[in-house]
């Protein structure tokens, strides 16, 4: 969504009163943001806390410091320093984690699949079912990058190194 789809989205909520404009909304919007940007940018990260914003129902927005770390550019697989920085870290509220799952509910034929199974012909030619063949469910594609072993390559760009992970 960009800000002028929030701004329109805004417009057309029916709780409004009927003198506010496009503008004025585009307005607040801004503001809103602005006095969330300038307060990050302000707020000090201590060992004792960090600055946050919270919004109920949504969730909280925590400033972070990132150390500086040792890397390798993708492109050319040179290791490189990465500077220390500031980054925002997003949690979501609960409310917003159950509207995003319980949403769009996943049809059933997505997750589980029919049972499968091959029917084979034995010496005497009788056909007989083979349950080595037989599938009870699909494996979620999440599952099957967390199983898959990583690789990575090192060295320089002309290494054929590959190691797993």
């Amino acid at each position: 969504m960009t800000k002028a789809e929030l701004i329109e989205r805004i417009a057309r909520a029916r709780s409004l009163p009927p003198d506010i404009t496009k503008k004025d909304i585009e307005k607040i919007v801004t503001l809103a943001f602005d006095e969330i940007a300038s307060y990050f940018a302000k707020a000090k990260v201590t060992r004792a806390q960090s600055p946050k914003f919270s919004f109920p129902h949504f969730g909280t927005f925590v400033k972070k410091r990132r150390s500086a770390r040792r890397g390798v550019n993708p492109r050319t697989l040179e290791p490189m320093q990465i500077d220390a920085c500031y980054t925002l870290d997003f949690r979501n509220s609960g409310e917003l984690r159950d509207a995003m799952n319980h949403a769009r509910p996943e049809p059933e034929s997505s997750t589980r699949r029919a049972r499968r199974t091959v029917a084979s012909v034995d010496a005497a030619g009788v056909a007989a079912e083979s349950p080595t063949f037989a599938l009870t469910e699909q494996v979620d594609s999440e599952e099957q990058l967390r199983a898959a072993p990583l690789q990575r390559v090192r060295g320089s760009v002309g290494s054929n190194r590959v190691r797993s992970a």
